[in-house]
């Protein structure tokens, strides 16, 4: 081999080692680099309290109609309530609901009323009726055992507008009417068995008040206790006319 051809071999040895090393450097270069990120902390969550199915208005808030769930601290409406609010929530069985509350609805101040505030008899009225009260005694009201969500008939005795010599006796006015309260008590407990009361609140179809008005300021009125296992009861009747109704607010026979 001559000299020329062996210097030629020899460079193109070199030449081949020095790209292997080149090569080499770059690919090690290239190696991912792994940075160590901190981990980002979401946003601080509390819990906030619902209508855990719809509530019908009027009725008592106990604990298995709410639930609670979470929701971002910072997106809370200072109007909501949260497990921080434990008065609130302490006061929950107190409560009844002021208008029907849909489920997952959040429950507030504003769509609740507790027992004592204003507000808290209309809460538990039927849409359109009326409410009237009557003073009584125990013994025109089933000495006493006639509770807040009773059912009674109303009876009025004294000078009997349809009897031409204008005896006295008694007669059924009003059937199936609601008691909505005796005296401020709204919502008795499982512990009340009776309540002799001064007043008694009952609820009216708007038509039945005059006359209703008309009979507690000339006659003496009565409640008649019904059976609570009436379940098919017909709706509030007033069994006087309108002849009748005349009659009582004149007192003429």
């Amino acid at each position: 081999m001559s000299k020329s051809r062996l210097l030629i071999l020899l460079v193109a040895i070199f030449a081949g080692g020095a790209a292997f090393f080149l090569v080499a450097s770059s690919e090690d270069d290239a190696a991912p680099v792994i940075a160590a990120v901190p981990k980002q902390e979401g946003p601080k969550m509390t819990r906030v309290l619902i209508a855990k199915d719809d509530v019908a208005q009027g009725a008592v808030l106990t604990e298995d109609m709410t639930s609670w769930i979470k929701y971002p601290e910072r997106d809370v409406p200072s109007f909501y309530v949260t497990e921080d609010n434990k008065e609130f929530v302490k006061a929950l069985p107190e409560m009844r609901a002021r208008r029907r509350l849909h489920a997952n609805e959040p429950i507030m101040a504003s769509n609740t009323v507790r027992h004592g505030q204003r507000g808290m008899l209309a809460s538990i009225m039927t849409e359109g009726m009326r409410a009237v009260t009557v003073g009584v005694s125990a013994a025109q009201t089933s000495g006493g055992f006639v509770l807040p969500g009773d059912r009674v008939d109303v009876f009025a005795t004294g000078v009997d507008p349809n009897d031409p010599e204008n005896a006295t006796g008694t007669w059924l006015v009003f059937s199936n009417i609601r008691v909505l309260a005796v005296d401020q008590v709204a919502n008795p407990t499982d512990e009340t068995s009776a309540i002799v009361g001064r007043t008694v609140t009952l609820e009216m179809p708007p038509h039945q008040v005059q006359s209703f008005l008309q009979t507690r300021a000339r006659h003496s009125v009565t409640l008649v206790l019904r059976s609570l296992f009436e379940t098919d009861m017909p709706q509030p009747v007033d069994q006087t006319t309108p002849d009748q109704v005349v009659v009582i607010r004149y007192g003429q026979g």
